[in-house]
């Protein structure tokens, strides 16, 4: 069962890739990466990186601790920012 007290809005950066096909590299010129934001709960946290679940399902089910749909792992050194968000199920 997921826990009520670790809700979470994730401001993190990521790779971005505007060329989608062969290009010349002297078009390649702009460097940039994609700030993103997730909402989930914090399922686990290690030294090196989060797993944020935005989808839950089943929550009341103590066996497998509900079904998880979405679940993305974000590493630590790309996180921006973090924001508990307050949550009562």
């Amino acid at each position: 069962m997921i826990k009520n007290n670790n809700l979470y809005i994730i401001k993190w950066i990521d790779s971005y890739n505007s060329f989608d096909v062969w290009a010349p590299i002297s078009e390649m010129e702009e460097l940039r990466n994609m700030i993103c934001v997730s909402v989930g709960w914090i399922e686990k946290e290690t030294n090196d990186n989060i797993i944020v679940i935005p989808h839950i399902s089943d929550i009341e089910n103590k066996k497998n601790k509900g079904y998880a749909c979405g679940a993305m792992i974000i590493p630590k050194v790309a996180i921006l920012k973090r924001i508990k968000l307050k949550c009562k199920l």
